[in-house]
């Protein structure tokens, strides 16, 4: 599963959320929310669950992008 990158950012954008804010919310790294941003990694069940915390009135349709094939 990836991240909708796009979708978070407007989001970080509209909660007036930086990075390690973020991070701190989702109770993971700010390297973790770095590489993930960046798409240099996956997003865990960690990570997913806590953006679905942070956000939630978000779908996981909204948030991230599926391999469905």
């Amino acid at each position: 599963m990836n991240l909708n990158s796009d979708k978070l950012k407007e989001l970080m954008e509209i909660n007036g959320l930086s990075q390690n804010k973020l991070a701190v919310k989702a109770n993971v790294s700010k390297g973790t929310i770095s590489r993930v941003l960046s798409g240099k990694r996956g997003v865990g069940r960690k990570v997913a669950s806590g953006l679905l915390r942070i956000f939630p009135n978000e779908t996981i349709d909204t948030l991230f992008e599926t391999n469905k094939n």
